[in-house]
């Protein structure tokens, strides 16, 4: 049974390489055509490439296999990350819930204000105040299904970025159960669990299946005019965010938001891999454009997962893979317009994030790079963290709390 398995794996993973890509690449230029998702299998009963590059029970399989996962990016990694994204956003057409917006879960819930332990792995209910509003929201996603909590505005840089409206561009980071399993395990989810590790020695190691994301979101709210500006080209979902002034809960404010942008980071290699992905229109309706190149890999892998998507009507058509990070020099620089707008020529996701480390009194590792008296990032071969314990990657858990008032 053990020996069919690794078979059946082994053949998915080979339904998807570059070999695929190449082929869909050539057809579309020759015949100019859109592809279709409709297309008939050939009279051999096997899909045809462009089904293949869609399957998302194909795909499945690699993202729970890291083996298969590795063998993937190594041969393609642009094929690679476009079929997380396709995977992550099934169903690929209709109002139908996403993937990722069933089975990850927000980090909101999971690092509470007490530092207590968070619900048991599921979706929790947003506040009973948005659950009323949403009852006079007018009717754009029907049913509504999940419901975002965007709750953050800041970026890494502590600044912020407006859309074409003067609005905040909002955002959530997510994890997988894997990810929320081992937090749970560790008593990750509190500064005293965290603060526990470091004292006895023990840095954070995650499972090779973890995943984590973080999306950034245009707020609509109920302004009708920005939806149906907003609505051909980005994925629209229920949200809602609260309302804080001088520290103090003012309400919450519930709508909707049009997905912008989408990191992707797994644990398939002892570094993680780096995956961001962003709205081709960015750039018309917020305050930032992509300032990095596009590599050619990625070029490549949006011009063919683009047109099948477009050929079958979905949504995401209208995103574009911005780059893949493997390491630290491969390449030095990632960033995304709408999660690292200001400092793009200064931003390396992996590097950032081998530095997330806590030593016993609570104190994390400082990312900014003050050397030379100057003020930036650090990109690269990180630094020296001696005497901070590695929290293996992971910057959500500085989101946690201390333990307040727990049973």
């Amino acid at each position: 049974m053990k020996a069919q398995t690794n078979l059946f794996r082994r053949r998915a993973v080979r339904s998807l390489r570059f070999s695929m890509l190449t082929l869909i690449a050539l057809f579309l230029s020759c015949t100019g055509e859109q592809p279709s998702s409709n297309a008939p299998s050939t009279d051999s009963g096997q899909t045809s490439p462009q089904q293949s590059l869609l399957d998302v029970k194909a795909i499945e399989q690699m993202v729970g296999d890291p083996q298969a996962s590795r063998k993937a990016y190594e041969e393609d990694k642009g094929a690679y990350a476009w079929q997380l994204f396709v995977y992550l956003n099934s169903p690929l057409t209709g109002t139908g819930q996403k993937r990722w917006e069933t089975d990850y879960r927000q980090t909101s819930t999971i690092y509470l204000p007490t530092g207590c332990e968070p619900p048991p792995w599921g979706q929790t209910s947003p506040p009973a105040e948005v659950v009323a509003q949403a009852k006079n929201l007018p009717n754009w996603v029907d049913p509504i299904q999940v419901w975002h909590n965007l709750d953050t505005r800041i970026q890494v840089d502590g600044l912020v970025l407006l859309d074409t409206w003067k609005q905040d561009v909002r955002y959530q980071l997510l994890m997988n159960k894997p990810a929320f399993d081992y937090i749970i395990e560790r008593g990750f989810y509190n500064v005293d669990g965290q603060e526990k590790a470091a004292r006895d020695g023990k840095p954070a190691d995650f499972p090779a299946t973890s995943f984590e994301l973080k999306t950034s979101w245009i707020w609509i709210g109920t302004d009708a005019d920005k939806f149906n500006q907003l609505k051909p080209s980005y994925y629209i979902a229920p949200a809602y965010f609260e309302v804080v002034e001088n520290g103090k809960h003012i309400r919450w404010e519930a709508g909707y938001a049009a997905l912008s942008g989408m990191h992707i980071i797994n644990r398939s290699r002892p570094n993680w891999v780096w995956i961001t992905f962003e709205n081709v229109d960015n750039a018309k309706f917020t305050e930032a454009k992509l300032e990095l190149p596009i590599p050619d890999y990625a070029a490549q892998a949006n011009q063919v997962f683009q047109q099948a998507l477009r050929g079958m009507g979905s949504i995401f058509a209208n995103y574009q893979l911005d780059g893949v990070q493997l390491d630290f020099q491969d390449p030095t620089l990632l960033a995304n317009s709408n999660i690292e707008s200001a400092f793009q020529s200064q931003s390396s996701c992996i590097t950032c994030h081998a530095l997330a480390s806590i030593k016993p009194n609570g104190a994390y590792f400082n990312i900014v790079d003050r050397q030379g008296g100057n003020i930036g990032y650090y990109t690269g071969t990180p630094p020296s963290t001696t005497g901070y314990t590695s929290l293996d990657f992971v910057w959500s858990m500085k989101r946690a709390s201390r333990k307040t008032n727990c049973p």
